[in-house]
């Protein structure tokens, strides 16, 4: 997948975000693929690395919340690290910053 880059060690997976924006038309199947990979490995930590991301849109912060739900609901850690001012920016303006455990890692 051109969008991500996965990289599993002990029982974390990391993914990490290689465009410079989530919008609309990518989060979609990006959501699908993401749970597929977590449902399908036995990993107890998710770490999504958005350094590269410099733009994201509500369905992109609905990705977010969607993944981190299902990782709670499951007893499993999600967190998202490398987030740009312009991404923290949209996190803060919409309160969910320490929900999702902005910058944490």
């Amino acid at each position: 997948m051109d969008y991500i880059r996965l990289e599993t060690s002990n029982n974390e997976l990391r993914v990490i975000f290689l465009k410079g924006e989530l919008v609309f038309n990518t989060t979609s199947f990006i959501l699908e693929y993401i749970q597929k990979v977590i449902n399908a490995s036995n990993v107890d930590r998710v770490v999504l690395d958005i350094s590269n991301v410099n733009h994201i849109d509500s369905t992109a912060v609905g990705m977010f919340i969607t993944l981190k739900n299902d990782m709670q609901k499951a007893g499993k850690t999600l967190l998202l690290t490398g987030s740009t001012e312009s991404v923290l920016r949209i996190f803060h303006l919409l309160d969910i910053d320490d929900f999702l455990d902005v910058g944490a890692a």
